[in-house]
């Protein structure tokens, strides 16, 4: 390789490049022209006609090959770049490459890493592009506002109710109202007293990336009973444990909800149809959602919604920036509510022939809506995925997703493009 602190020799100007082409072209046509040679500048002296270069191949976890990467010196790049652009090269930018990794199943840095502090700069400088583009639109057309980035402080209220999709939601909606109001008053007198911070609704917890980390948190929190399979790439024997009620336990319902939460990407695909959204909340359901969807005699035209008049106040920002959701006292609005366990952060490729989206879900939530899915479903309906609710944040209507946990695909979730 080379030195970045010694002196790299230039690439050959163009202009003497374009000279040597055009004396060639002379020779070509049999033209006679001036004999006499370039005098050679200092620059030409200096200047080189080859580079050390880094040639890396990039493979996806089944050892595919899925394209190259080409380092070279900073002062060679602009060199390669005309010359594989003038070969018939594409250039993309970097949401082409973000759809790019969604395609093919990765996670595109930084938007795909909501645990990292350049996730939450990322997103509040897009956040205000947004806000700075919608305030050039006329007010009747202009888009009501949206949590970005996304209110993952939310997902606590679920964890910390202990509330399951497959639970009685009226009564878990009565629960909540009861106290919303102590608690809502509480963060609100701390939103005064704290100073302002642009990094709101940053993720409160971790985000397992490899086996090890999601085996050691639920050995940590005494959760070795949920259904959680990290690593475990053997699909036929997740079916087969899949198949015995006997194993299914009773899905880690001691483990106390004041700990810290853990967060797993999976990867969502749209159960018959549907399109996800990035920042489009993923919730809980109920077994009467899935089998909506999944029901044959079933007219799932319109499916489940909330009232337009909640899509705009499902999410409430508060003084301090933090956006928290909020339950109506409606019984109809209360009777659509589902609780959230994440939030979508890549969502469809248009055009794509298999769409898929990218997801953080908290990782007991998951486990505990397979124990219940599993538990209540017959058999044949069982499935590996778990069925999930999605709404994007403008939409009333939730579209029934699949969740795929990557670590129960693969060992390590650290690769990314």
């Amino acid at each position: 390789m080379w030195d970045a602190n010694s002196r790299m020799c230039l690439p050959v100007e163009e202009s003497i490049l374009c000279l040597e082409k055009h004396h060639s072209r002379m020779d070509l046509v049999c033209l006679d022209y001036p004999k006499a040679g370039m005098p050679k500048t200092p620059t030409e002296l200096q200047s080189s006609r080859c580079c050390p270069t880094l040639l890396l191949e990039n493979r996806n976890s089944k050892g595919l090959l899925m394209g190259w990467s080409l380092i070279l010196p900073l002062s060679w790049a602009r060199v390669f770049w005309i010359s594989i652009i003038s070969k018939g090269a594409h250039a993309i930018g970097l949401q082409e490459k973000r759809w790019v990794a969604c395609d093919v199943g990765l996670p595109d840095f930084p938007s795909d890493f909501p645990d990292c502090n350049a996730y939450s700069y990322f997103m509040v400088a897009e956040g205000a592009n947004i806000k700075q583009n919608a305030e050039k639109l006329p007010p009747s057309v202009r888009p009501f506002k949206v949590p970005i980035p996304s209110p993952w402080n939310v997902v606590r209220a679920t964890v910390h109710k202990g509330l399951l999709a497959m639970g009685d939601m009226q009564h878990c909606g009565d629960e909540v109202m009861a106290d919303r109001n102590s608690l809502s008053n509480s963060k609100c007198c701390d939103c005064n007293t704290k100073p302002h911070s642009s990094l709101v609704n940053s993720l409160d917890g971790i985000v397992a990336r490899t086996s090890c980390v999601l085996t050691d948190f639920l050995s940590e929190i005494h959760g070795d009973c949920l259904l959680l399979f990290p690593g475990f790439q053997n699909k036929t024997g997740i079916l087969e444990f899949m198949m015995d009620e006997n194993k299914f336990g009773n899905g880690g319902s001691q483990i106390t909800s004041d700990r810290k939460l853990c967060y797993l990407r999976v990867l969502l695909h749209a159960y018959k149809e549907g399109v996800f959204e990035e920042g489009a909340v993923v919730c809980a359901p109920v077994l009467g959602d899935i089998l909506l969807w999944t029901s044959r005699s079933e007219n799932i035209e319109g499916g489940l919604q909330i009232p337009q008049s909640s899509v705009r106040s499902y999410f409430k920002q508060q003084l301090c920036g933090n956006w928290e959701f909020q339950i109506s006292q409606d019984p109809v609005s209360r009777g659509s509510h589902r609780w959230p366990i994440g939030f979508v952060t890549t969502g469809f490729v248009r055009g794509s022939k298999k769409p898929v989206a990218e997801a953080f879900c908290e990782a007991t939530l998951l486990a505990r809506l397979r124990q219940e899915q599993w538990k209540r479903m017959p058999e044949k309906q069982r499935r590996t995925e778990i069925y999930v609710l999605v709404r994007n944040l403008r939409s009333s209507a939730y579209r029934l997703g699949l969740a795929t946990i990557v670590l129960e695909q693969q060992v390590d979730d650290v690769g990314f493009l």
